[in-house]
This record gives structure tokens, C-alpha cells and sequence, in this order.
């Protein structure tokens, strides 16, 4: 009866949105909100038009069919859980057709309740917005042409950003190029990342006819060209192996003009299927067209002018005279960063060797393999001295490590100049930008200061300069800094700390826990280097190597037969919402060949907090496979009796807080009802930090029976818990 009167008030609403969507012609689709996968219950003719799917297609499917490679899978979640929490909210979303041609979607999402909130369901209002992006990403690539301009970024950078822009709106695998054609009526490869390499030196150079492919056509006729079908079309007789080898099947060629009118160049899209442009994309292409045109312009304009100031006369690099004006500039807007001095051992052997120009060719190629790392033009590189490079870029202060290894490692790949091929090594100093920072030449002589340390160091090296005020700022860019090598080397271990029965002294399980020794700072304590990984994004990377450790060693002893007890590990909230926390779980575990119930995740409070109904998902996920879960460091955070209820843990850990506090009689009543809490919820307790046999006594005689701490086993290697 009750199901019946669901789906007749089902119907009701669903016709009435129907007809609404009619009048307004408005897409929008029904989804059942209770059920995990959220399937389409229904979907207007509009949402049909619009995607190109038909009825068949759509109903009982989860939306996500519409996703495809440039999808924000950020988003798609977003949308998911506020469908699931029942609130009102708009979104902004690259969905698919059933062509494949990528479009972005507006979705209103509106929850509907019916049966006094028995049964919930959601609305999703889409709205094509193409046009609408398209416009503004016209008016983005302006804007950014000329601050880019202003700021000095290469006109190849600028470009590439509007290839960029461009394959966004088209299909997947759509490449774009921007050529040039110079003095000698031959194409000039300025801008196209995506296409192959190969395509791009082989049209690097060649002279261009009215017979070279669409874009030599169109740049002599002065129009657009649209090649429907590569593979039968006259322009591309002679280049048949190349559209085979890559793919290609349609190729729209636009030309941009200089101010006389005349082609300067071609913006060139190549397409993986038939593709033929619609009037919307005839509108888009014309109309970015003269964008380029006048980012060339006043590229050039600017170039000519910086060349006669700005520029190292024998590389062509930004000079010194350039660096301090443009750092004096960064400084104006009150953010931190940096200012590095680079340089290489090896500049003295090449000047040596083959003279000051060879030197020259050296800091021009290191300067362009930095240059990979600054595309989007966010830091300022330039030659201070003749063996050193200067750099300054603004950038959070936690972000400064990581951003230096990735400099580091493009100069991994040896550099040849003349006949002998150099592997170098980075000699780098650091000087940090605060807020306040406003002296340029302090910065500078820190930086410089910094390099003199770097060059006493033997092979690649990294200093930063320091004095008393920056000390303690200094010491945790340091521990960041050597966190990501020390991941990657291993020399984060586990140690294992054993829970026991209080009152026989049985052991139970073990919990883990992270232990660092860097060969250069000695031990570092979990509480320094575990908020640095969270602060540096590194913490799900430390949590899976504390897993991966913890799954190697309970299969070595189950290959041994020996007795396998539950091991806990501690997961932040972080990787515990990440959306690949559960299926890295039950993969690993697998792979291990460990049943889930060895494995205990150890959740702070927190969890609770961050989202609750998302965490009680995850934990039924969790208990469905078989793992166990526990709170620790209860009674420390956000503590909430309801939270308890909802989420299905099995234990319950009191803070070692609270029990070496146990002697005040307030703490003990504490610990106490947190006992009680949990025996009545039917749930363990068991008592970190117990150090001393009166404190075990008084936890026994409030009615804890499990106990963890230095009065039964201190934290011990792998190798030394294979003993218990």
C-alpha cells in the first residue's frame, strides 16, 4: 500500500516537471537520491536533445555515463554528495554528447521529498552553457594576453594557453597548433603541446603553398579552410602516412593577420573523426582568430623594446638590470615566495674548455629546461652573473620544496654542448619573500649568501639562508624538503607498539606507527614530519607506505606460519574522504593476500566532524570487506555521543591525556564515563599511554580491560615484533 501511494505521488511529480520542462524548455532529469547509485528515474525530451541519448539510454543509469576525459571528477563528487545530503546547490561540469563532443552543463540541483520525507528524490536542471564559457574564455585569453605581455611571459607560452583553450571545447584527441609563416614563406612551429612531436618538426621549416594541408591553403587565401575527410582531400595527398600514423581525420585551418590584412600565420585544429563546425564554432574560431593577431602584435612590440633595456646581449636571456626591477615589482604584493640562485659545477669546465660563448650556450639551456617548468609564466628566470641564474616566483612557503626538486629534475637528462655531454649538478640558493618582505637587495645578498653554501656542498645541492628570526621557518622547510626524498628512499619505517589484556597481560594486536631517521636531521619526532606531510600534500603517500609495510610483514608471517594478530594504522581524515581510500584498501589487501579483519583503521574524532553522513558511507563500505575501526584519541577533539551511535567502530581509544592525568579526580571521572560510554554502546575501550602499574590498576578497577603503552611494550622495529 505505502509503495503504491509512493509511486502514484512519484508520478505526480514527475508529470508536473514534465510539463514545466516543456514550457521552459529546460532539460532535467530524476534521480532516486536513496539509493547509492542514483539512478535517472526520468528525463525530459529537453535533456534528451540536448545529450543526443534516447530513453533506453538514460533510465535506471547513474549520470556519470555523461563523463568523459575532461570532466571535473572534483565536481562530479560534489554534485554526488549534495545529491545525497539533500541540498540545493549549481554546478559547472564538462558533460559529454553522444558524439563525444565534450559541452559544459549548468545543473541546478533541487532535492524533492515526498511521504513526509520518506522517500527523497532530486531534481537536476541542466542547462547548456557553451556559449556562454566560449565568451568567456575569449575574454580570458585577452585579458591574459596582454597582463602576460606586460609581464614579460614568451609569446610560445601565451599561444600554447590559447591551444589550450581551444581543445577544451572541442572532442577528445582534438590536437591544436599555431604556426607562423617568416620571410622565406616557410611555417615556424610556435605553439601546440598536444600534437605529436614528430608532426611538428616535420612541418617545422617546410615551405608553405597553397597545396600544404589546410593551413598553407588557408594562409594564402587569406580564409578559413575545412578539411572534412584528410584521407580523400586533395590538400593532404602528399602527408597520407602521417594522417594514418596519428589519427587524424578533419582539419579546420583559420588564418590571423598583421594590421595590413595580411596572413601572418594559421591556427590549425586537427580532429580523430569526422568533425564539420557548426556555426557557434564557425563564430568561436573567427573571433579568436584576431586575438592572436593582436597578442602577436604587442608581443613583438614589447620584445623590440625589452631587447634594447632588459637583455643579456650574448644569450638573449632576461638580464640582472631586468631581475631587480621585476623583483621589486613582486614584493609590491605583500605574498611569499622566494628569490634562488642556480648555477652548475660544470660552467667553469665548459668555459675552460671551449671558451665564454660555450658558457653562454650551457646557462641558455638551462635556463630553457626551467623554462618547462614555468609555462604559465608564475616565476621570473634571469642571468644575474655569468655562471648563475636568477629566479624568483611567489608561492606559498610549503610549496617551496617541492617546487625545487621539480627544477632539480629537469636537469636530470644530460645537456650537450660541443662535443661533450654534461650531467650537471644544481648548485641552488634559497632566500624566503614573507608578506612584509620589501628589500630587493637583502633578498639578493641572502640568496647569494645561501649559493656560497650550496657550492661547498659535494654534488646537487639545496641551502637556505638563515638567521635567528627564521629559524624555526627554516627548520620546517627543511623537514618539508627532506620528507619527499625520504618517502622516496624509504627511511620512513614502521614500528609496531602491541595492545595487551590488563589483566592476564595477553597480547591482543599491535597498533603502527611512523618512525624517521634522516641521515641528515637525525630522528625526527611523528609529531613534527606527520603534520608537515598533511601540510605538504604527502600524507597519503606516508599513510600507503605505513600500509604497504604493515601488509608485507603479516604475509612474511603468514608464509611462516606464524600466529597473525590485528595491526591498527592511523589514516587521516584526508585520505579517509579521499574518493580512493576504500578501493586502494581492498586492493592492497588483496594483493597481500591478508583477510581485512587483520587490519584495523585508526580514525581520529575529527572524522565526525568533517562530515558525518559521508563517514558513516565509507564505514559500511569498510565493515562490508571486513575491516574493523577505531576512534583514537578519544575525547581530544570534537567528541559527540550521536557521531558514536552512527558510525559502525568497534573501539574506543582514551586519550594518553587523560590517563596520566588519572590521579585528579576530575580526569579520572572523565576516563570513567568515557569506559561507561563505551561498554554501553558496546564498544572496547582501550587506555593509551598506561606507563606505570598504578595506573593500570585504576583503569582495571573502572572496568578497562585493554591497555597500550610503555608499562607493557614500547614501539619496536618489524623485525623485533616478530619474536612476540
Amino acid at each position: 500500500m505505502q509503495d503504491s501511494k509512493m509511486e502514484k505521488e512519484k508520478y505526480i511529480i514527475i508529470d508536473w516537471l514534465s510539463r514545466l520542462g516543456v514550457e521552459f524548455q529546460t532539460g532535467f532529469v530524476i534521480v532516486n537520491a536513496q539509493l547509492d547509485d542514483q539512478p535517472i528515474l526520468y528525463a525530459n525530451q529537453a535533456f534528451y536533445d540536448m545529450t543526443g541519448y534516447s530513453e533506453p539510454d538514460v533510465l535506471g543509469r547513474n549520470g556519470r555515463f555523461l563523463h568523459g576525459e575532461k570532466t571535473d571528477r572534483q565536481v562530479s563528487a560534489k554534485i554526488r554528495e549534495c545529491s545525497f545530503s539533500g541540498r540545493a546547490d549549481t554546478f559547472e561540469i564538462v558533460n559529454y554528447h553522444k558524439n563525444k563532443n565534450p559541452f559544459w552543463n549548468e545543473i541546478t540541483i533541487q532535492p524533492i521529498s515526498v511521504d513526509d520525507g520518506k522517500h527523497k528524490y532530486t531534481l537536476m536542471l541542466m542547462k547548456n552553457i557553451n556559449n556562454r564559457k566560449r565568451e568567456e574564455a575569449l575574454i580570458q585569453l585577452q585579458q591574459e594576453a596582454y597582463t602576460g605581455i606586460e609581464k614579460g611571459y614568451m609569446l610560445s607560452s601565451l599561444l600554447e594557453n590559447v591551444c589550450q583553450i581551444i581543445e577544451s571545447f572541442f572532442k577528445d584527441g582534438t590536437t591544436c597548433t599555431i604556426l607562423f609563416i617568416d620571410d622565406n614563406n616557410k611555417f615556424r612551429d610556435v605553439a601546440g603541446k598536444s600534437m605529436p612531436k614528430s608532426f611538428r618538426d616535420f612541418i617545422d621549416g617546410k615551405e608553405a603553398t597553397p597545396q600544404t594541408g589546410s593551413c598553407g591553403a588557408a594562409f594564402h587565401s587569406g580564409q578559413s579552410v575545412i578539411v572534412e575527410n584528410m584521407l580523400v582531400d586533395e590538400l593532404w595527398q602528399e602527408y597520407q602516412d602521417f594522417i594514418i600514423e596519428y589519427g587524424f581525420q578533419s582539419s579546420w585551418s583559420v588564418p590571423f593577420l598583421d594590421k595590413n590584412g595580411n596572413a601572418i600565420g594559421t591556427l590549425g585544429i586537427y580532429f580523430p573523426s569526422t568533425t564539420v563546425p557548426d556555426d557557434s564554432d564557425y563564430d568561436f574560431l573567427e573571433r579568436i582568430a584576431p586575438t592572436i593577431s593582436l597578442t602577436v602584435k604587442y608581443s613583438r612590440q614589447q620584445e623590440e623594446m625589452l631587447k634594447l633595456a632588459y637583455t643579456d646581449r650574448t644569450t638573449g636571456l632576461r638580464n640582472r638590470n631586468f631581475f631587480m626591477i621585476e623583483l621589486a615589482s613582486f614584493l609590491e604584493e605583500n605574498k611569499e615566495g622566494l628569490v634562488a640562485f642556480l648555477t652548475v659545477d660544470e660552467y667553469v669546465k665548459v668555459v675552460d674548455q671551449y671558451g665564454h660563448r660555450a658558457g653562454d650556450q650551457l646557462m641558455q639551456e638551462i635556463s630553457k629546461r626551467f623554462g618547462l617548468a614555468n609555462s604559465s609564466g608564475e616565476a621570473l628566470i634571469a642571468r644575474f652573473t655569468d655562471s648563475t641564474l636568477a629566479l624568483v616566483s611567489l608561492m606559498p612557503l610549503d610549496e617551496i620544496p617541492e617546487y625545487l626538486e621539480g627544477l632539480a629534475k629537469l636537469l636530470a637528462e644530460p645537456i650537450t654542448v660541443r662535443d661533450m655531454e654534461l650531467y650537471l649538478s644544481l648548485k641552488t640558493g634559497v632566500s624566503i619573500i614573507t608578506a612584509m618582505q620589501t628589500d630587493v637587495e637583502e633578498l639578493i645578498r641572502y640568496a647569494d649568501s645561501a649559493l656560497s653554501k650550496a657550492k661547498l656542498r659535494a654534488g646537487e645541492s639545496i641551502c637556505y639562508y638563515e638567521n635567528e628570526h627564521d629559524e624555526y621557518m627554516m627548520k620546517n622547510l627543511r623537514i618539508a624538503n627532506e620528507l619527499t626524498a625520504a618517502l622516496r628512499r624509504e627511511e620512513i619505517k614502521v614500528h609496531l607498539q602491541p595492545k595487551v589484556d590488563m589483566r592476564t597481560g595477553e597480547l591482543l594486536s599491535f597498533e603502527a606507527l611512523a618512525r624517521w631517521h634522516s641521515p641528515d636531521l637525525g630522528n625526527i619526532a611523528p609529531d613534527i614530519f606527520i603534520p608537515a606531510a598533511e601540510k605538504n600534500g604527502k600524507i597519503r603517500v606516508l599513510e600507503q607506505t605505513v600500509l604497504k609495510q604493515v601488509l608485507e610483514w603479516l604475509q612474511k608471517r603468514q608464509q611462516q606460519k606464524q600466529v597473525i594478530r590485528q595491526v591498527a594504522i592511523n589514516f587521516s581524515a584526508d585520505h579517509f574522504f579521499h574518493h580512493s581510500f576504500v578501493p586502494n584498501l581492498v586492493d592492497m589487501t588483496s594483493e597481500y593476500g591478508i583477510n581485512p579483519r587483520f587490519i584495523q583503521l585508526e580514525i581520529t574524532e575529527r572524522i565526525g566532524f568533517v562530515d558525518i553522513e559521508a563517514a558513516r558511507k565509507i564505514f559500511r563500505q569498510l565493515t562490508k570487506y571486513g575491516f574493523s575501526s577505531s576512534v583514537d584519541d578519544f575525547g581530544t577533539g570534537y567528541s559527540s555521543l550521536s557521531y558514536l551511535q552512527k558510525l559502525p567502530v568497534s573501539e574506543v581509544k582514551i586519550d594518553r591525556s587523560f590517563i596520566s592525568k588519572m590521579h585528579e579526580d576530575d580526569t579520572r571521572a572523565i576516563v570513567q564515563t568515557i569506559i561507561q560510554l563505551t561498554e554501553n554502546l558496546g564498544l572496547t575501550a582501550v587506555a593509551e599511554g598506561v606507563e606505570t602499574e598504578e595506573q593500570k590498576l585504576v583503569l582495571l578497577d573502572l572496568g578497562c580491560h585493554v591497555g597500550q603503552g610503555y608499562y607493557f611494550y614500547r614501539p619496536m622495529p618489524l623485525e623485533d615484533a616478530n619474536i612476540l
